[in-house]
């Protein structure tokens, strides 16, 4: 049973894919996996990547995991599916445990390994992690992406932020904190909203999008500018933190250009979760960042011509 619905989520992924386009399977296959994986074996021997890449690994499971829609599904076959998530994501992690093997990180292995066991006992919900009474008035108006977002991960959030605000102490846990952050943010614009709100603005496709970009973009700058002040103690990587605080803006603004390119009012999108978390993993190598910022010119033109319909017609 365990091995045909594996054999049946391959499938699922494959008919999947078709949703990605054929030039975005091909950046995905050509260009972002090949650096995925030569960034794993070059860097996940050496500390502290050989903790944050297993626990990013963790972190995006949980994410995963949580937002599972065939969990009614799986407990209608068997009471306890945890067998098939367990088989699932060792399948799909197999890579880094195998890593972690080969570079005799015995220990890194069994609690990478340990976690995601204990990920498989927690039972998936789409439902808010917290009240929906929970004020966010400092979240300007018309941020609903953001407001329904950071409902869902207060908690992450705040945690991670915490981290970061002791980034003098040690710069790994301002690493940490830009990274984890970056994923959740980048995680709340899967789901698009009915055309009739972007409609309502009356403007057109380009200004739209520039409006858009330019207030996240800027929101986001504001909310971790004070976790790169406090990183920039540390002066032997000020270039690099100032690197990594850019790429973070160009790697929110290729997420929201994303979401516009692929636009179906009402819909959610896993293609555009997936694409983004790996902008986000491979941008750790800095010039790829590189890469996502003339991406991201192609993407607003795309971006643009997908939303006149919508937009431009209507003004």
């Amino acid at each position: 049973m365990v091995v045909q619905l594996i054999r049946l989520r391959f499938i699922q992924f494959y008919r999947g894919s078709g949703d990605l386009g054929i030039f975005r399977v091909l950046l995905l296959v050509v260009v972002l996996l090949p650096l995925i994986i030569l960034m794993l074996v070059q860097r996940i021997a050496i500390h502290p990547w050989s903790v944050a890449i297993p626990g990013a690994a963790l972190y995006i499971l949980w994410l995963l995991h949580r937002r599972r829609r065939d969990y009614y599904f799986l407990t209608a076959i068997l009471p306890k599916p945890q067998a098939i998530y367990l088989a699932e994501y060792f399948l799909f992690t197999l890579p880094i445990t195998g890593l972690l093997l080969y570079n005799a990180l015995l220990a890194h292995a069994l609690v990478f390994s340990l976690g995601i066991f204990m990920i498989t006992f927690f039972v998936p919900t789409l439902k808010a992690s917290v009240s929906r009474t929970v004020k966010l008035s400092i979240v300007p108006a018309g941020m609903f992406e953001w407001q329904s977002g950071i409902r869902k991960n207060l908690i992450a959030v705040i945690l991670f932020y915490i981290a970061g605000l002791f980034g003098y102490y040690q710069i790994l846990l301002s690493a940490i904190s830009l990274l984890f952050l970056t994923l959740i943010f980048v995680s709340f614009y899967s789901e698009y909203e009915p055309w009739h709100m972007m409609a309502s603005g009356n403007t057109g496709s380009w200004k739209y999008l520039l409006q858009k970009t330019a207030k996240h973009a800027g929101c986001f700058a504001v909310f971790i500018f004070p976790l790169i002040c406090i990183a920039l103690i540390h002066e032997d990587y000020r270039w690099l933190i100032l690197g990594y605080f850019m790429a973070t803006l160009n790697l929110l603004t290729f997420t929201i250009l994303l979401k516009y390119y692929q636009y179906r009012p009402g819909a959610f999108s896993g293609a555009h979760q997936m694409l983004t978390t790996l902008a986000v993993i491979v941008s750790v190598i800095l010039p790829v960042a590189l890469v996502i910022l003339l991406f991201n010119l192609f993407l607003a033109a795309g971006a643009s011509k997908n939303l006149k319909i919508y937009l431009d017609a209507h003004n």
